[in-house]
Order: C-alpha cells, then structure tokens, then sequence
C-alpha cells in the first residue's frame, strides 16, 4: 500500500515537473533588447529593470521613464501590452556594444534607438545613449 502511494506521488511529481516552463533568460544582444522592451510595453518594470546597467544616471532615467509611462492612459497600456515589437535596425558598434532600433505595432512612428553593452558576459541596456545620442 505505501509503495503504491509513493508510486503515485512520484507519478504525479514527475508530470507536475514536466509542464512547469522555466523561464529562459536572455543571453544574446537581440534577446535582451526584445526581453527589456517587451517587459516595458507590458508595464512589467521590475522585470524590465535586470536589464538595466546599474549606473547613477541609468537609474534616474529609468525612475523619471518608469513614472512617466505609469500615468498614460489604461487603454493606451493595454495597447502597448497587445503591441508587437517591429526591429528597425541593428548595428554593432564593437563586439561589445549593440544597438537596436525599434519601433511597436501600436505607434509606428515612434522609433527608438537603444544601446546595448556587455560589460562582461550580461548583455545590459544603457539608456543614457537613448536620450544623449552618443556612445
């Protein structure tokens, strides 16, 4: 009897274990452009944040986007959460600084360029160069 119920609960671990999906972190440049942006569109800012260089003015930038962004209208949200995310463009600056121009399916028109470093083996986003223009 108790091997029998231990045959089910093993049974019913293996099968609960096979339909969780583990979330697959991002590991390349397009990845973690796409990953950062799409947790922007979703208003999803803490998960957008792990990809965020942590320096003083990324932060700031990031807090003073993040308010502005939370004060649109809902339904203007819940249009930027159904929005696809159109690539423009991509370039390499050098092996270890990518940028990504995109736009969304909501409002075309509105590009955005961001700059993507990897200061070590993390692809990060460096919002500086999103409101300065330079690299």
């Amino acid at each position: 009897m108790i091997k029998k119920f231990l045959l089910f609960l093993f049974v019913v671990a293996a099968g609960y274990s096979c339909n969780t999906e583990e979330k697959k972190l991002p590991v390349t440049d397009m990845e973690t452009a796409t990953a950062f942006v799409r947790n922007l569109l979703d208003n999803d800012f803490t998960a957008a944040e792990q990809y965020l260089l942590k320096d003083e003015t990324n932060v700031q930038i990031f807090e003073r986007f993040k308010k502005q962004y939370s004060q649109k209208d809902k339904a203007i949200l819940e249009k930027l959460k159904q929005a696809d995310i159109i690539v423009n463009e991509t370039s390499y600056v050098t092996d270890s600084v990518f940028i990504f121009n995109y736009s969304n399916s909501y409002s075309r028109t509105d590009k955005t360029i961001l700059k993507l470093v990897r200061p070590e083996k993390k692809w990060l986003v460096d919002l500086k160069y999103t409101f300065s223009g330079n690299l």
